[in-house]
């Protein structure tokens, strides 16, 4: 950006691509963090809840630090690789509810639409040109 906050003449503009998989990583990073919470808070019932609390938490800070990755322009990897993961655990946490007689639950649905959408944005032509753009600049 100049001095009057315009962009500048050979500063691509970020496209709304690559925005809208920035904010689906803050909130995939938002709903990991409160399943992270209540795995935590049974985890005195069975000890391997307290073990998907810690992927759940480990998955938050990849996905945050994936989210300020894409915005700040730096890299799309991080965001790609902690969403898709994010999208399997939610995809096995759909079947395996189904599977129960539970139907579809929200929560895994919502993350694995979230993270299918985040890396699907990443992956378009506009993203990846950005990306490329930025990293050469």
């Amino acid at each position: 950006m100049s001095s009057t906050g315009r962009p500048g003449a050979g500063v691509p503009q970020r496209p709304p691509h690559v925005l809208m998989a920035g904010i689906a990583g803050f909130a995939e990073a938002t709903l990991l963090f409160l399943v992270a919470l209540v795995s935590f808070t049974f985890s005195a019932e069975s000890g391997l809840l307290a073990l998907f609390g810690v992927l759940y938490l480990a998955l938050t800070a990849t996905c945050l630090w994936g989210a300020v990755s894409v915005l700040r322009g730096r890299d799309r990897r991080p965001l790609v690789a902690a969403s898709a993961v994010t999208g399997v655990v939610a995809l096995v946490g759909l079947v395996v509810g189904f599977l129960q007689g539970q139907g579809v639950s929200l929560l895994p649905a919502l993350l694995l639409l979230l993270a299918v959408g985040a890396v699907v944005l990443l992956l378009q032509a506009p993203s990846r040109e950005w990306f490329a753009a930025h990293r050469d600049g």
